[in-house]
């Protein structure tokens, strides 16, 4: 399921192109969760159980309290397990993040692999090439992958980053 969620996760970055939806973190969400939901509705992994949302609040049950940007989960209250389980992938999305407020990023993302158990991560950094993988410190490097996303000169430019055998890997998709 990991390969197919990445792959969702770029389908959704490369049908993003209309530069209102770079002025601003909320719209950019919004529409990238549209995207993502549209693929993963295509491929079948969302059911009236396994599901994508949006700012899912955590509560105090979790552990945390948090809101991440988009989560793929199956809620407790549907398949009656622990918190911990069925939980799939979690998204940050940031628009022009710095270094320090990536940093911040990446620590909410280690809490939630560390509390919640989810295998995998994403950090979009959204309307600027820096991606800020390469500063991640933490302990989850084999479940985190980072884009940066933006428009040059109205081309759509995506870049890749993650961590393969503790190496840092980086690729132009677009």
């Amino acid at each position: 399921m990991r390969d197919l969620i990445i792959e969702s996760t770029i389908f959704a970055l490369t049908a993003i192109k209309a530069p209102r939806f770079f002025k601003s973190e909320r719209g950019y969400q919004g529409i990238f969760y549209c995207k993502l939901y549209e693929k993963f509705e295509n491929l079948g992994l969302v059911t009236e159980d396994q599901i994508i949302e949006m700012e899912y609040q955590k509560s105090g049950r979790h552990g945390l309290s948090q809101r991440p940007d988009i989560i793929f989960h199956i809620p407790v209250d549907h398949s009656g397990g622990d918190i911990v389980e069925n939980n799939f992938a979690v998204w940050a999305l940031k628009a022009r993040a710095s270094a320090v407020e990536a940093q911040k990023d990446f620590e909410k993302l280690d809490q939630m692999f560390e509390f919640l158990y989810y295998p995998l991560g994403f950090f979009v950094n959204v309307n600027i090439e820096q991606h800020h993988l390469n500063l991640y410190k933490g302990n989850y490097k084999d479940r985190l992958v980072g884009f940066s996303v933006w428009l040059q000169d109205e081309s759509l430019k995506i870049k890749k980053a993650w961590f393969e055998n503790n190496e840092f890997l980086e690729q132009d998709l677009l």
